[in-house]
């Protein structure tokens, strides 16, 4: 049977060539869907934590102890910059209030998507919650 298609030794250079120059976007662009995987993490994270801090702070545990909360259930995670001083309102503290607790996180991302003009190399994002109060006593709860 006669060969009906030939490749010219051109052509074969040209198909490498051209696979080589596409092969680095492609492989960016897989390490950027899994940086903005880890960052949808990260953010989860943040966000159950504080979540759990504020359920600490409504129970009755002190600044010490939601702030340990906090970071203990953050995932692993080490970038929590601030996590700031349960609010009370009313204050002092009142059986039916509320209490606000929130955090600051900065993810470092590990593509260079700094080398996009607009893209910082980190994003900062604060997550606030606020609960009901169920006890009165914020003082001597250390551990929640």
């Amino acid at each position: 049977m006669k060969r009906l298609w030939r490749r010219s030794r051109g052509e074969r250079g040209q198909a490498i060539l051209e696979f080589a120059l596409a092969v680095p976007f492609l492989v960016a662009f897989l390490l950027f869907i899994a940086d903005c995987g880890l960052f949808a993490y990260s953010y989860v994270s943040v966000a159950n934590a504080v979540r759990e801090g504020a359920r600490c702070a409504a129970v009755g545990g002190t600044a010490g102890a939601v702030s340990t909360r906090v970071t203990d259930t953050s995932g692993g995670l080490v970038n929590v910059i601030t996590v700031a001083t349960p609010l009370y309102a009313p204050s002092p503290a009142q059986i039916g209030g509320s209490v606000t607790v929130s955090a600051t996180y900065q993810y470092n991302w590990i593509t260079p998507v700094s080398l996009v003009p607009g893209m910082p190399a980190f994003s900062t994002f604060p997550k606030t919650v606020k609960m009901r109060m169920e006890t009165s006593d914020t003082t001597t709860k250390t551990v929640c």
